[in-house]
């Protein structure tokens, strides 16, 4: 999805984000030392960009967005239905998302 708060983010951070979002929000486990040496990136230097991400996922949540071909491609059999999980409308989303006003 196309936000342009975040284009001038390199890809790295975004993937990274994307991947200690994605741990959060399933509950999977914590951005670790591990993943921290090898992304380069600490857990708190992802917090913005994990906001970020949160918020666009909130967006699409609600239909706020122009982009909903997205939650739609990524509700089929074939996706493996990952955009209607209930994880996606926990909490957890909506409390990084705060982080951003805050």
């Amino acid at each position: 999805m196309v936000d342009y708060e975040m284009v001038h983010m390199p890809p790295s951070i975004v993937a990274s984000a994307s991947l200690a979002l994605s741990l959060k929000v399933l509950d999977a486990g914590e951005w670790d030392m591990t993943l921290q040496h090898y992304m380069d990136y600490t857990a708190e230097s992802l917090i913005p960009v994990m906001a970020h991400i949160a918020k666009n996922v909130l967006k699409v949540n609600d239909g706020t967005t122009k982009h909903m071909a997205i939650k739609g491609k990524y509700s089929t059999s074939k996706q493996m239905r990952i955009a209607t999980i209930a994880q996606l409308k926990s909490s957890v989303v909506t409390d990084i998302a705060k982080q951003l006003t805050v």
